[in-house]
């Protein structure tokens, strides 16, 4: 098996897991062991409203979580 860097989304042989492009994962014709995740950068946004705190979290493109189905990322 070869170490790489996944091009395509997938599953893991081993344990099912999601595979995304970017993790590293083990490699053989057909099979993907997943080793390491991508590492991600999520901040958070708090607002305070007349119902108190919200908070939002933001990926590493400034948009939400839920982008782009609640339209908070115009906040």
């Amino acid at each position: 098996m070869r170490t790489i860097t996944a091009k395509y989304a997938g599953f893991c042989a081993a344990t099912g897991a999601r595979i995304l492009a970017g993790d590293v994962i083990q490699w053989q014709k057909g099979k993907s062991v997943l080793l390491k995740r991508k590492a991600v950068r999520i901040d958070t946004v708090t607002l305070y409203g007349d119902n108190g705190p919200t908070e939002f979290y933001r990926n590493a493109r400034g948009r939400c979580i839920d982008a782009p189905c609640c339209g908070c990322c115009t906040i």
